[in-house]
């Protein structure tokens, strides 16, 4: 009896080592410090062309579609396709408006992801409408959603960063300068200046 209560505690202990070298790992597929990320099917040959804007946006809009098969999640699209710069700054509001509902405030930041909806539902279909000069490692892409019979426009501001092009903010279509990170800076009283 003391023989099995040994070996089967070995075994026990053998088996919490092997889970803790695949989560634990550099690098790999489970590890919480890799840079999360949406691959196209096809990789553009060069990443500073249109082709190449259009299939990493796609991409992400094609992760929030995911809404219908029930496997969408805010945070996790947000980290697949925003710059770090932006999810910083989007963590802050979040723990400012954390703090304020624990003391009771009203005054917190109402996030429901109106940036990627634009008050549609999903499926979501993306029509480009221009995409700013792709030689260079920042861009906006003005993009027609369309959901049904309704649509709604925005500007996407991306830059390059690990590779792929990332969101760095969510901005009105029509007038320059406004958009998600002008919300975000007001929230927390920052001035706006130009986004990053």
């Amino acid at each position: 009896m003391k023989r099995t209560i040994i070996a089967l505690s070995t075994l026990a202990m053998l088996m919490l080592t092997g889970c803790g070298n695949k989560t634990n790992g550099t690098g790999g597929e489970n590890d919480s410090t890799a840079t999360p990320s949406v691959t196209t099917e096809a990789p553009a040959a060069n990443l500073h062309s249109e082709e190449a804007i259009k299939a990493q946006v796609t991409a992400y809009y094609e992760e929030l579609n995911k809404a219908n098969e029930g496997e969408f999640y805010m945070s996790h699209l947000d980290s697949l396709a925003c710059t770090q710069d932006l999810l910083a700054l989007m963590k802050r509001v979040g723990e400012k408006s954390e703090e304020a509902i624990a003391h009771g405030s009203d005054m917190y930041f109402e996030d429901e992801g109106y940036r990627w909806f634009q008050g549609l539902g999903t499926p979501i279909s993306v029509q480009f409408d221009d995409i700013t000069d792709p030689n260079e490692d920042r861009v906006e892409a003005f993009l027609t959603l369309t959901w049904e019979s309704q649509t709604a426009q925005v500007r996407l501001r991306l830059k390059v960063e690990d590779g792929q092009w990332k969101i760095n903010d969510f901005a009105d279509y029509d007038i320059d300068g406004v958009g998600f990170r002008t919300d975000l800076n007001s929230f927390l009283g920052i001035d706006n200046g130009e986004a990053s």
